[in-house]
């Protein structure tokens, strides 16, 4: 103990800080920078890499996707100008840089991704796709732990019978994807159903089957990133989100088919996962 005192004294810590775990220094400027260059076959593929490859490190690519790891690859169907960010992280903070990448020409042949199929319909459809809570089927809202148990990503607690939230401003809602700018249009008809624990947010809230109805306008041209990995998700940018908000607009693709997309979500307070099962108009 009195050789761990002689060093927090050596290293001008003040003597309060005896008892706290030493947590390092944070990311250096030089630790979040990262090269980049056209792949060998695309120019609207860039590769790229982190300067620390020993630190955490999450990519956005400012085209509407995201990735982790030290080394990424990134399309860029459309010609523009792309700000690129690296944030690192360690035990002791985290630290960001950018830089931008110049696409000179469309290469639309890129948007050619599972993922964006089946959100928009692709480039072989109109670019866009309509989606809604699919009510008729039984467990299409539905909540469980997190982290979850041995039994997997299922809404083990409670899981909704076939309509049974009718009324509460969750079936008439609308979410349409776009391929184009990766926009999305969040149709709500007035109103949407929250959890009881965020309704104070929601002015003119008011109970209903258990949560909350709320009034809520249409949000139009938001955003939609996808982050594809061990576990790919959707998220959407400001106050959009999709069926039964919980305060938090990051969704794990579950499953999906052309004209089906089963979602898990967290919980603004944590220690809940929710479920919610989507289908294509």
């Amino acid at each position: 103990m009195k050789v761990l005192v002689m060093i927090f004294l050596a290293a001008g810590l003040v003597s309060c800080q005896k008892d706290r775990p030493e947590m390092g220094n944070p990311p250096s400027d030089a630790d979040a920078q990262f090269t980049y260059v056209a792949s060998a076959n695309n120019a609207n593929i860039i590769e790229l890499t982190a300067s620390n490859p020993n630190l955490q490190c999450i990519w956005d690519f400012g085209n509407g996707t995201k990735a982790q790891g030290s080394f990424a690859s990134a399309s860029y169907p459309y010609a523009g100008t792309y700000t690129v960010k690296l944030t690192v992280f360690n035990k002791g903070g985290s630290k960001s840089s950018t830089q931008q990448v110049i696409i000179a020409q469309d290469d639309l042949s890129l948007l050619n991704n599972p993922i964006f199929n089946m959100l928009t319909g692709g480039t072989s459809g109109p670019g866009f796709k309509t989606w809604y809570v699919d009510s008729l089927v039984a467990g299409h809202l539905g909540v469980g732990p997190d982290p979850v148990s041995a039994l997997g990503n299922v809404p083990e607690w409670w899981a909704a019978g076939a309509t049974e939230k009718v009324g509460c401003g969750l079936y008439d809602d609308r979410y349409t994807f776009k391929l184009n700018g990766f926009k999305m249009d969040m149709i709500t008809n007035g109103n949407v159903y929250v959890h009881n624990t965020i309704a104070a947010s929601f002015p003119g809230s008011y109970i209903n089957l258990g949560d909350y109805t709320a009034p809520f306008n249409n949000l139009i041209d938001e955003s939609w990133t996808v982050t594809e990995g061990a576990d790919t998700t959707i998220t959407l940018s400001n106050n959009s989100f999709i069926g039964f908000y919980t305060g938090v607009n990051t969704y794990k693709i579950l499953s999906y088919t052309d004209s089906t997309l089963n979602l898990q979500y967290g919980h603004h307070a944590g220690g809940l996962n929710w479920y919610l099962k989507l289908k294509a108009l």
